[in-house]
């Protein structure tokens, strides 16, 4: 499975969890890999799924704005959030924080219906869960 993190996190991040997630045929790219700095949300969304990319990760909450929710569905890219919180880790606390959610996370990803939306709790993974966004139509 392909998956992405967004440009509010830093391309060395992708690259670190590509290397150990390869080993489970997962991709990890970075949507500086194939579109500029700046491109709108809704223009990256239809990019990623013309590069197989199946899985956003972000820190930025499109949950929260309805063209962005519409796009997700309709693309049927799965997006993980990164709650509040995960922006006061430290460069490496992130790093290492989200790969011990990256296996939760790829598991979610392989067992939802295309489209979703979750939340990532800053917390350690070992005492955490995942928990979906609701739509709100």
């Amino acid at each position: 499975m392909k998956a992405q993190l967004d440009e509010n996190l830093p391309p060395s991040l992708a690259r670190a969890i590509h290397q150990i997630a390869q080993v489970h045929d997962h991709e990890v790219v970075h949507v500086r890999d194939f579109a500029s700095t700046g491109t709108k949300d809704l223009t990256l969304f239809e990019l990623s799924i013309q590069q197989g990319v199946r899985i956003h990760v972000t820190q930025d909450h499109h949950h929260r704005r309805q063209p962005e929710r519409e796009a997700i569905a309709r693309l049927g890219l799965t997006v993980f959030v990164l709650a509040k919180g995960w922006d006061t880790l430290s460069h490496y606390d992130r790093a290492a924080r989200l790969l011990e959610w990256w296996p939760k996370i790829m598991h979610v990803a392989e067992l939802t219906t295309p489209g979703s939306l979750f939340k990532v709790p800053h917390k350690r993974a070992s005492s955490g869960t995942l928990s979906q966004v609701k739509s709100t139509q």
